[in-house]
Formats: structure tokens, sequence, C-alpha cells
């Protein structure tokens, strides 16, 4: 079942991304305080199996501190109105090709939508496979391929516990405009 976020979830969801999204270290509070759209679904033994959460991007520079050059059609995009940027998408792998991801996108995309003129996301492919997990279910729920970033953090040496050291991902970002 999807809930909107709540904070009794907050330990589980921590531990969801620390397991299967580890980028930066997550805690009680750091979920709880994060803010924006989330949305969690939760199987019938009210555990957490799924999370999405995005926010308002107040600050371009913030979300988006590299290759300035290339990616100013996207600051140029974003800035103009108001943007929602998903900053956090995740199943649990046993609870995976279920329909879950997609319902919770939907679920996202809907209410950010209502408040946005354009919703940014960003997929983390491994350069070895150029797989992104989730493409499916954002395609499906209308966005649409915006540009492709090589080996995206390699030049900022930012460690990386998927590549197991200098990350390695390209950045595939997709965006959906409300027309």
């Amino acid at each position: 079942m999807i809930l909107p976020y709540e904070k009794k979830y907050a330990a589980q969801i921590a531990t969801l991304l620390n397991n299967f999204l580890p980028f930066e270290p997550k805690t009680v509070d750091t979920v709880h305080n994060a803010g924006g759209l989330r949305f969690l679904y939760v199987n019938e033994a009210d555990e957490v199996i799924a999370y999405i959460a995005g926010h308002k991007i107040k600050d371009y520079e913030a979300n988006f501190p590299y290759f300035k050059r290339e990616l100013n059609a996207l600051k140029l995009l974003v800035t103009k109105d108001t943007t929602y940027y998903t900053s956090h998408f995740v199943v649990h792998p046993n609870a995976r090709r279920q329909g879950i991801g997609s319902q919770l996108v939907d679920m996202y995309t809907s209410a950010a939508s209502r408040i946005a003129k354009t919703i940014v996301t960003v997929g983390w492919v491994q350069s070895d496979t150029n797989n992104w997990a989730a493409e499916h279910q954002f395609k499906k729920a209308g966005f649409e391929p915006f540009v492709y970033m090589p080996r995206y953090f390699e030049p900022y040496s930012v460690d990386c516990p998927s590549c197991g050291g200098l990350c390695h991902c390209d950045a595939h970002i997709f965006i959906k405009e409300n027309v």
C-alpha cells in the first residue's frame, strides 16, 4: 500500500536507503528532516519495501554542481519555473518487478506535477552495463531523456559504494514537463 511519508517509518526508510542506495549514509534524523514530497510502499507486515522522494530545486548549483557548461541547457530549463528534483527512488530487490516502483513513480509524479512545471530525475548508470534499473518506470510515467553524462563524478574524485572506490557511473538525466 502506498502511503505519504510518516515519521514512524523513518528508521525503515534509512535502512532501505543505506542497504540499496548507499551514496550518503542516512539516519532517522536525516530521513525525517529531508522534507519535500515523499511516498513509501509498505507490505502487509507494515514494512517499508519502496520509497520515493523529491524536493523543489531552490539552489540549482546544490543539485547539479558539476559540468556547468555541459548542463547549461538544464540550468536554463529548471530555473525558469518551479522544478522538482527526484532525490531518492528505491525498491527492495525482493519486491521488484511487481509494479510497486511504477505505482510509486506515478504517485510522486502526479503530486509533483500539481506544483511544478518540470520534474528532473537522474538515473545513475553503471558504465559497464549502460543500465539504469528504474528507466522503464520513469519513461512509462512520461519522462524523456534530456542528457547523458558519461562518468559524471569521475573528474571530481567522488567515492562510490557501487563502483567500489572512484565513481565511474554515468548520469542519465530525464525530465518531465507539464504542458
